[in-house]
This record gives structure tokens, C-alpha cells and sequence, in this order.
């Protein structure tokens, strides 16, 4: 194909402009999409993909960092993607339909020039929170704290959330647990939730994927589409939605136990 081709000869990375990328097997390259779709037919590459809207991934054993993209779609099997988190912390929609797909993120790289910035000069601010809650903002994070707990975010998109019984993020927004030792319940209301921290125990409905890389923790999932488990000695329950489905899960810690809720 004449990308490749371009790419064996010039020994630069491998680009197209105004079309999409479609890789073979056993390739190890570097491809910008400029905006387009990289497709992966063949197996056992090891590609980095950058500026890409849309990857789809066909085949299996590849090991592919995907970078900022806007939706991955998986049908193959045994490959094992990364991805990063935009500057504004947007991530893909996953669709995950293969088996044995290890899927991991990547932080957003800090914004220099941090989280808060101060309003332009005859600006209004913005409208503030109830009375009731009071907002912090130092220098890389913004917490909003109220009766029923806080919210912090960070410049590096992080969102953590403590307090309550039931947490709830914007609808489609993602839940990302850094702490150890917690016991709360969340509604990822169609968004992500990962399990960073250990010992914890959670609980999670209604998520798209929740991907545990934390140790020791007990995670009961309810009305989840998908888990990843890559961290060791956790122990997942999970709960049919009320369709009747089942979540997706690929395992490759070590020590892990999964069972169903009877």
C-alpha cells in the first residue's frame, strides 16, 4: 500500500492526508490520521496512532497506542489498547465486542497554565454555587464542597468525589477513584468509572465500562456494559441489568474472583 510503502522508504512516521489508515500484520509504525479512521484488519502490529477520530480494530494480538481519539471500536481478539484523555478531559466512546481486550487510559498532559483562570477584565463571573456549598480554587484544582460531599477537580481532568451514599456525576461524565480504603456507591449515568486506589468497597450501576487497575478492592457492578480487571486480589460481583444483560469482562490480573449476585 503506498502509506506503508512511503513509511519504508523515507523512514518517517506514515501519514495520509484527507483519508483514513488501514493497517495489515506484523507492522510496527507510527500513523497520523489527520482527522480520519484507522482500521487495524491484521494482528501482532505494534502502532502508535495519532490524531485519529475513530479506531476499529479488527483483528488480534495487537498492541496499539491509540492517543486522543474520539471512539474505539473493538471486534477482534486478545489486543491490548491505550488511550489518552483530551485537554479538556473528553474520552473515547468504547465500544468493546471482542474477547480478552485489555483496554487502559492515559492521563491528559497538566495544562500549563492551570485548571482556573481568572475572567476577563468586565466579565461577569460565573453564577456560583448554592449558598450552602463553598468553592476552592488553588492553582491546579477547583473543590466544591457541600452537605452532601465534595467535588474536586483537577487540572489533569481527574474528578473525585467523597461523601454520600449514592455519588453521581453528570450524565456520561467519568468517575475515576484514587483513594484507598473507601465504601461508596455511584451511578455512572452511561459514563466510565475507574479503580485506581486499593481495599476499597464499591459499588457501580448503570456504567458503560468500569475498569479496575486498584488492588484488594470488593466491586459489586450493576447495569454495566462492561469491567476490566488488570489489578490483583479484587473481588467483582456483578448483577444482570434489567434487560437481562450481562457486562463484559476480561480479567488479566492475578487472584481475581467474579461472581455472579444470586
Amino acid at each position: 500500500m503506498l502509506f506503508a510503502a512511503t513509511a519504508l522508504v523515507t523512514g518517517r512516521p506514515a501519514s495520509l492526508a484527507a483519508s483514513d489508515v488501514v493497517v495489515g500484520s506484523n507492522q510496527n509504525k507510527t500513523y497520523d490520521c489527520r482527522g480520519g479512521t484507522a482500521t487495524v484488519d491484521g494482528g501482532f502490529n505494534v502502532l502508535t496512532l495519532r490524531n485519529c477520530s475513530e479506531l476499529v480494530v479488527n483483528g488480534g494480538d495487537n498492541t496499539i497506542d491509540a492517543g486522543v481519539v474520539e471512539r474505539i471500536r473493538i471486534t477482534g481478539a486478545d489486543n491490548r489498547i491505550t488511550w489518552t484523555e483530551a485537554a479538556d478531559g473528553r474520552r473515547p466512546r468504547i465500544a468493546n465486542e471482542g474477547l480478552g481486550n485489555v483496554i487502559t487510559s492515559k492521563r491528559a498532559a497538566p495544562d500549563p497554565a492551570g485548571a482556573a483562570k481568572a475572567p476577563a477584565p468586565g466579565t461577569a463571573p460565573p453564577q456560583g454555587p448554592a449558598p450552602r456549598d463553598r468553592v476552592t480554587i488553588s492553582g491546579d484544582q477547583v473543590k466544591v464542597e457541600g452537605a452532601e460531599g465534595s467535588v474536586t477537580a483537577k487540572a489533569d481532568g481527574t474528578v473525585v468525589l467523597k461523601g454520600g451514599t449514592d455519588e453521581a456525576p453528570p450524565a456520561g461524565e467519568s468517575i475515576r477513584i484514587e483513594q484507598d480504603g473507601l465504601r461508596q456507591a455511584y451511578d455512572c449515568r452511561g459514563g466510565n468509572a475507574a479503580v485506581n486506589g486499593d481495599r476499597n468497597d464499591l459499588s457501580f450501576r448503570n456504567c458503560s465500562q468500569v475498569a479496575i487497575t486498584g488492588d484488594a478492592n470488593v466491586v459489586a457492578v450493576r447495569a454495566v456494559q462492561a469491567v476490566q480487571l488488570s489489578g490483583d486480589g479484587n473481588t467483582l460481583t456483578w448483577e444482570r441489568a434489567e434487560d437481562g444483560s450481562r457486562p463484559r469482562i476480561s480479567d488479566t490480573g492475578t487472584g481475581n474472583s467474579v461472581k455472579a449476585k444470586r
